[in-house]
């Protein structure tokens, strides 16, 4: 599996907001940057990566911006993830 690929078991809040802290840091952005790109506030940001309440949009968006989506598998599966070119 490349690197780059991060793969959580179980989403909570908090597990969703490391996640996205951690995508973005590996871009080498700062929680302003991510701002902006996802117009919203910088307090915005650093409520998501505590696993506190934002919009399910702007989590969405703020995943996508760091080149991310998510992808949702019943509980129990064995996913595998494949690169695909565009």
């Amino acid at each position: 599996m490349d690197q780059n690929w991060v793969v959580e078991r179980t989403i909570t809040p908090e597990g969703l907001g490391e996640t996205v802290r951690r995508v973005r840091r590996a871009r080498g952005w700062d929680q302003a940057r991510l701002s902006a790109l996802c117009q919203v506030s910088r307090m915005t940001i650093s409520r998501l990566e505590h696993g506190q309440d934002v919009s399910m949009a702007t989590a969405l968006r703020a995943l996508s911006e760091c080149g991310y989506s998510l992808t949702i598998a019943p509980k129990r599966a064995r996913v595998r993830v494949d690169e695909i070119d565009d």
